[in-house]
């Protein structure tokens, strides 16, 4: 596995727009987010369709590949986070240079649409990649300090422990701890996964790499996590259907589930059912409410990066780069 190399004070970290900009009313929020981020000592910039949203993109499809593409080819940009999420990463998948991507290896970061893009990166070229959460969200006020600061220590070299927060924001703050939903053991592996809304798109195409990925990190074991935007629970069931008929769960040591904004269901299918019903007789712990997904506050996971995650009085998920 290729981890970038490690951040320091004074680098360029640059804001892309993949998928969809910053709509208007989030721009104060997203200028907040630039500040904090220079606090932490970066140099930030910003590609020319960040603060363009339009139909639910920030430009054409051509526009945001070339702009990701010159990113990606800047050797004085050393990090790019995306500035928000989307629905039409799928547009721009076969107008990138990934063979430019091994050559000016980088940080790239974001969460839910970007996981098409991300994913990829890691299971076809062993890049690591962050999913974690977009640039917006350096600017919110009222989340736990750790949050920020671990995905900061990530991307400059670090690996901090990360214990599970106990609770969500939604309308308010509300108590939801992890759930074992089988028999527990700690899990280790090597981790993989992203937004499920998304995986689901590229499963079967040429986008696919999974097999493989499997095959080549067997001895490692792995260890899935999903994030749930907006499937409902008997999509989830459907969907964890297809990947295991796919043999996405060959050699799989456990698997997370995020917490999931608004749980639906239209007859009655609990998210527990719906993940035991494909997923039981794999016979290894499976965990939802995790702090992965589109409820603050979330960990920074590495894309290909092996985890280990134990009980004590709260779950702690180590990482290490191997």
């Amino acid at each position: 596995m290729i981890y970038p190399d490690n951040l320091k004070k004074g680098d360029i970290i640059k804001i892309i727009s993949p998928s969809n900009g910053v709509k208007n009313k989030k721009i104060k929020l997203y200028e907040n987010a630039l500040n904090n981020l220079e606090r932490f000592g970066f140099s930030i910039i910003e590609d020319k369709y960040v603060r363009s949203s339009i139909n639910g993109v920030s430009s054409t499809a051509k526009n945001r590949a070339v702009e990701f593409n010159k990113a990606i080819d800047n050797k004085n940009i050393k990090a790019l986070i995306a500035c928000s999420g989307g629905d039409y990463i799928i547009q721009i998948l076969e107008l990138i240079k990934y063979k430019n991507i091994l050559n000016n290896v980088k940080w790239i970061q974001g969460q839910s649409d970007i996981t098409s893009l991300i994913f990829y990166i890691t299971t076809k070229y062993d890049i690591a990649t962050i999913y974690s959460f977009n640039a917006k969200t350096f600017g919110v006020d009222n989340l736990p300090q750790s949050m920020i600061e671990n995905n900061i220590k990530f991307l400059m070299g670090y690996r901090p422990m990360q214990i599970e927060y106990g609770f969500k924001f939604s309308d308010e703050k509300m108590q939801q701890s992890w759930e074992c939903i089988t028999n527990y053991s700690p899990i280790k592996g090597r981790i993989i996964g992203g937004c499920l809304d998304c995986l689901k798109d590229i499963i079967g195409t040429k986008f696919d790499n999974v097999k493989k990925f499997i095959n080549k990190y067997k001895d490692d074991g792995i260890v899935w996590y999903f994030d749930v935007a907006e499937m409902t629970n008997e999509d989830i069931l459907r969907t964890m259907w297809q990947f295991k008929n796919a043999g996405w769960f060959d050699g799989c040591n456990g698997v997370l589930f995020g917490r999931i904004k608004n749980q639906i269901t239209y007859n009655n299918t609990s998210l527990a059912d719906a993940i035991r019903y494909n997923l039981d007789k794999l016979n290894v712990p499976i965990l939802i409410n995790v702090d992965i997904g589109h409820t603050d506050p979330v960990f920074t996971i590495i894309n290909g990066s092996i985890i280990k995650i134990e009980k004590k009085d709260k779950y702690i998920m180590e990482t290490f780069f191997e």
